[in-house]
């Protein structure tokens, strides 16, 4: 799906979801290509720790962790 997708399914911006993505916090490391529904499940993820009061300093550390419980390690 393309961003504006990304976006409508989310209910979050397109502007977020790219600075998200230039984080490094989306498993697509490139706002111009193709986001999968396992970048919708981690956009779903990281609002959720941003509206619980995370930044997105903590979110980069978090991220590694998250990374290795998804992949059952």
């Amino acid at each position: 799906m393309t961003l504006a997708e990304l976006a409508a399914k989310s209910g979050v911006t397109t502007e977020t979801i790219a600075g998200y993505t230039k984080a490094g916090l989306l498993p697509c490391k490139d706002e111009r290509t193709t986001y999968t529904d396992r970048n919708l499940y981690w956009l779903d993820m990281i609002t959720c720790f941003v509206d619980n009061g995370s930044s997105l300093t903590e979110m980069r550390a978090l991220m590694p962790i998250c990374e290795r419980a998804e992949e059952g390690v």
